[in-house]
């Protein structure tokens, strides 16, 4: 028998046993040795999963006889398994120097302990062969990851951890609903036996269970407009365990959508499909407006993830469809591209989320206008963090842009033969994927720009240096590792019989694209050497007619996105808000000035607020009962008591 189940096994066992390691040797107050123990645990996770993925036919769980009833191994969840590993053995290694830096905000053991039980749920969620077990590792997940968001224990954590601890169990319950409602109330039933009880379903029943699973999948992948929580509970989150929710925790959503489509409901109803395709698509267009506009840093981030999550849902959508079509090539394009794209966020967002935590570590600011001049004082950090904004931002020879570009082109080749509301469909959905590409590209120059270039905007900034090793290493691995998927990608889908359609039919496949821009650099590179004579060129500092430049001349992030808070005004609803502050009391005319840009969604005043004040004023109506009478509350339980017999009877 393989060994490579077992190795499943022991990383599963072996996280939270690091946990434990960590709460128990009371010697090691930075738990280095716990976060070790867990990077040894996710390096065995990263062997079992690619052992499996390379021959998946060899695994077998035979010689436990109850595993069959409650974990199942297949190519889909090794996938997302391997994913989670690499990312949890480099998460664990920047922890080490970053819990000991931040000691005075985080407790190193009691953060260990819960990220290792966050990391032991959503293992168990890959390997989970029942609805049951499926929800009880959701569980795990959810709360241990509610209680990372309020780890320094500041008011605005706690107020973030509330509001995800309120979205992600209104997910789970719907989650719990709709596995019910497939299983006909038993939850105890492997997804094999789901499959065949829904059968049985009404179609109106199945559809009841579909939109409570995609309301459960899409909440906790922060699709629009179930995202509030994650732009205030990734910021209010350690770093290390921000990359972990962005980059791992939101790709469960996508496993969990993914499973279910594969293994219990392999046709969905158009309602269905259009739901995922919308969602995806508002949600794209959503996160990547926001992230032009943001200047907190990880807050940026979090909405980019709101964007590659739609991206990827958006995908899934229109591999729904082309199913409902008639075209199955087509379907398989778009579900592995959404694969391609869900596995490049989990590498460049985990890298972006700890480049993220190395730059606050130095500069202690979120804040972009506060960075600047970065690459020339954290060389490393910044070369990593290029890599990886190129990668975030669809560029090749990443794997994002593989997977987007396959999904283009597929949707291109496929336009002919479709009927004119097909078409209609397609048309606007790649007008959108389009345009989310375009403005990502904008984001992530900004980021880069503010951030890296030009002087240092504050004192913290001038006086920053490179992170230890420990730190800057993972994030460099990440920027590798990205940019070898992006490299092998478009051969391994060209040598790969069952998905070479995937890039075949494509006018230009990346490779293409890739190679002839690096040839139009090198010609340019080469002209420059040739044509220009280097001894007439001598530097010199910029001259502003005598005045010294200072930083505040620089282009802020806040100006650089004033063009797109201009467009999109009516859709961000942004407010500027300048405040005088009068240097002498007695004359208001000579003040200083200070400027705040207010970035409010419209989906809290159109949804969120609305639905709070009801439920407000529900509560306070409700509240009246309770008046201290007892010939009330006496009345109160005779009529239910009347009702219930009523119904009853």
């Amino acid at each position: 028998m393989s060994i490579f189940p077992w190795l499943l096994l022991i990383s599963v066992i072996g996280m939270p046993l690091s946990g434990l390691v960590a709460w128990a040797w009371t010697a090691d107050k930075n738990a280095k040795g716990a976060l070790m123990l867990s990077t040894l645990f996710a390096v065995v996770g990263v062997v079992g999963a690619a052992g499996f993925l390379r021959a998946p036919s060899a695994i077998s769980l035979a010689a436990l006889p109850w595993a069959s009833s409650l974990i199942a191994v297949d190519p889909l969840s090794a996938l997302f398994f391997l994913f989670l590993s690499v990312t949890a053995a480099l998460v664990s290694i920047f922890a080490i120097p970053y819990l000991a830096r931040e000691s005075a905000h985080y407790h190193p053991r009691m953060t260990v302990l819960k990220t290792t039980l966050f990391l032991f749920g959503m293992q168990g969620v890959l390997l989970a062969a029942s609805p049951m077990v499926f929800l009880f590792f959701w569980e795990t997940m959810s709360l241990a990851s509610f209680f990372l968001v309020m780890s320094d224990r500041s008011a605005s954590s706690v107020k973030a951890a509330l509001l995800y601890f309120i979205m992600t169990h209104l997910g789970a319950s719907a989650l719990l609903a709709g596995f019910g409602v497939l299983g006909l109330g038993d939850l105890t039933l492997t997804l094999a036996d789901v499959a065949v009880a829904s059968s049985t379903l009404s179609p109106g029943m199945l559809l009841f269970a579909s939109l409570l699973l995609l309301f459960g999948f899409a909440s906790k992948a922060g699709l629009v407009p179930f995202h509030v929580w994650l732009p205030e509970a990734h910021p209010a989150a350690p770093s290390h365990v921000s990359a972990l929710m962005s980059g791992t925790m939101l790709s469960m959503a996508v496993y969990g959508l993914l499973r279910i489509l594969t293994d219990v409901l392999p046709t969905v109803s158009i309602v269905v499909a259009s739901a995922v395709l919308i969602l995806g698509l508002l949600s794209a267009v959503y996160g990547v407006l926001y992230a032009s506009v943001e200047s907190d840093l990880k807050r940026m981030l979090a909405y980019s993830s709101i964007e590659n999550m739609g991206l990827v849902f958006s995908a899934i959508g229109l591999g729904l469809f082309g199913r409902l079509w008639g075209f199955p090539d087509f379907a398989v394009v778009c579900f592995l591209a959404a694969l391609i794209i869900n596995g490049a966020h989990t590498l460049f967002k985990a890298g972006l989320f700890l480049m993220a935590g190395t730059l606050v570590s130095s500069v202690h600011s979120h804040n972009l206008e506060k960075m600047g001049g970065l690459a020339a004082r954290m060389p490393m950090t910044g070369a990593s963090a290029l890599l990886l904004i190129l990668g975030a931002a669809a560029l090749p020879p990443f794997a994002a842009f593989t997977g987007e570009w396959s999904l283009i082109q597929a949707i291109l080749s496929i336009l002919p033969s479709l009927e004119p509301m097909a078409r209609i469909i397609l048309l606007v959905a790649l007008s959108l994927l389009t345009f989310t590409g375009g403005m990502a590209v904008f984001a992530m120059g900004k980021l880069f720009g503010i951030a890296f270039l030009a002087a240092p905007r504050t004192p913290e900034a001038e006086h920053a240096q490179e992170a230890p090793a420990t730190m800057w290493v993972p994030v460099f691995l990440f920027a590798i590792a990205g940019l070898f998927a992006g490299l092998v990608m478009p051969w391994i889908l060209l040598t790969t019989p069952t998905l070479h359609l995937s890039i075949a039919n494509s006018t230009l496949n990346p490779i293409a694209i890739f190679l002839g821009l690096l040839v139009f650099f090198l010609i340019a590179f080469l002209l420059r050497r040739a044509l220009s004579s280097r001894t007439l060129e001598r530097p010199y500092h910029t001259w502003d007619c005598g005045q010294p430049i200072t930083p505040g001349m620089e282009y802020t992030a806040t100006a650089f996105s004033g063009p797109v808070r201009f467009l999109f005004r009516n859709f961000l609803r942004t407010r500027n808000i300048t405040t005088a502050t009068p240097i002498v009391a007695s004359n208001p005319w000579i003040a200083t000035r200070t400027f705040t840009l207010d970035i409010r969604s419209f989906w809290y005043e159109l949804f969120y607020l609305p639905l709070a004040r009801g439920i407000t004023f529900l509560s306070h109506t409700v509240r009246r009962v309770h008046s201290g009478v007892i010939q009330w509350y006496i009345a109160l339980i005779f009529l239910a008591l009347a009702l219930t017999l009523l119904i009853a009877l």
